[in-house]
C-alpha cells in the first residue's frame, strides 16, 4: 500500500493575485515496493492555495489544476 499526502514546498510572491501564495506538490510514497525508477516518490499533483482564485483567469500559471475548482483537499 502506498502512501499519499500534500507537502507544501514554500511560498511565492503570486503576480495574479498580488499576494504571498503556498505552494503544495501531491506525492505518493511506495511502502514496501521499490520503485522501478529508484525514486523516494512520485508528483501526482501539484496547486497552490490561492488556486480558487485563478481557475477562471483565460491564462492561469502551471500551479493551477484547470479541470478542479482550486481548492486543496488533503488525500
Amino acid at each position: 500500500m502506498a502512501h499519499v499526502e500534500w507537502i507544501k514546498l514554500g511560498t511565492k510572491n503570486c503576480n495574479f493575485v498580488n499576494e504571498e501564495v503556498e505552494l503544495f506538490e501531491k506525492r505518493i510514497y511506495p511502502v514496501g515496493l521499490i520503485s522501478k525508477g529508484g525514486d523516494e516518490y512520485r508528483v501526482l499533483d501539484r496547486k497552490c492555495s490561492a488556486g480558487y482564485q485563478c481557475t477562471h483567469q483565460e491564462d492561469p500559471c502551471q500551479w493551477v489544476d484547470k479541470e478542479g475548482d482550486g481548492r486543496l483537499y488533503n488525500g
